[in-house]
């Protein structure tokens, strides 16, 4: 019953993990825009995300396993589904190599911090409403 009632706040924990890894790869991106034949790399974490849910209400086959040597299936359980760092490396942008685009990895930036401060809010909101709940 209790993990149920919070599925909507470990989404938003996961949702912030993936935004802080996803800042961290755009800010190495960034870094890197002038070293030759650097390739950027991106967060795939939604798509993933999504699969896993299309499998879940899919009915994707859960395998059931009696030894801990079996193998584990967690295709279609969205709560394990972890970011992939993942690297562009079918273009190139500048003679040198490198394909770090500076204005694209600003956008995403920016539009990472706004999202990353509208999470927080609702976890910050969710929160009071727990306490308010609690407390009366």
């Amino acid at each position: 019953m209790f993990a149920r009632m919070f599925n909507h706040t470990n989404l938003m924990q996961k949702s912030l993990d993936v935004m802080a890894l996803r800042q961290e790869v755009i800010a190495h991106n960034i870094a890197n825009a002038d070293t030759p034949n650097y390739k950027v790399q991106h967060v795939e974490f939604e798509s993933l995300y999504r699969q896993a849910l299309q499998d879940r209400a899919n009915g994707a086959v859960q395998l059931k396993t009696s030894s801990p040597r079996h193998i584990q299936s967690d295709f279609a359980n969205p709560e394990k589904v972890s970011p992939a760092v993942v690297s562009e490396t079918w273009h190139t942008m500048r003679m040198d190599g490198s394909n770090v685009d500076v204005d694209q990895e600003m956008t995403e930036l920016a539009m990472n911090t706004i999202r990353y401060q509208l999470t927080l809010q609702q976890v910050s909101e969710e929160l009071k409403r727990l306490k308010t709940a609690i407390t009366g």
